[in-house]
């Protein structure tokens, strides 16, 4: 996972901000009305936190390096374990749905084929 100070700061900030509104949706004088029951309570704080959850996984995955292939040496089939070679038909990475436990995410990740065994894949990982 790389990338540089300036960017981590950024999404700190980002962070920061998201946090701050969920701690106002729960917290805030205007909200209070709102949030009578104790149902109503968990509902709301369990909606923002997976906001909070759903954002983090989001810019996690935005910075894994097998979304950028300048940043990956060498990306090998999962089957056959030789190198894959980067699916020269897409000119942008394919935009993947994932059902993670926050919910429904979306990744793009760049398609690779094996030229030994002709599998079709998305890396995962190094």
């Amino acid at each position: 996972m790389t990338q540089t100070k300036a960017v981590r700061e950024e999404m700190r900030r980002e962070f920061l901000a998201k946090a701050n509104q969920a701690f106002n949706a729960v917290f805030d004088e205007g909200e209070q009305e709102q949030l009578i029951t104790l149902t109503q309570r968990e509902d709301r704080i369990l909606q923002r936190g997976a906001e909070l959850h759903a954002w983090l996984l989001e810019k996690h995955l935005e910075c894994d390096p097998v979304a950028n292939p300048a940043e990956v040496e060498a990306i090998r089939c999962p089957k056959c374990r030789k190198l894959g070679v980067r699916d020269k038909k897409e000119q942008e990475p394919v935009a993947r749905q994932l059902t993670t436990r926050a919910g429904e995410q979306e990744f793009a990740r760049w398609k690779y084929r094996c030229p030994s065994c002709r599998t079709v894949f998305f890396p995962l990982g190094r």
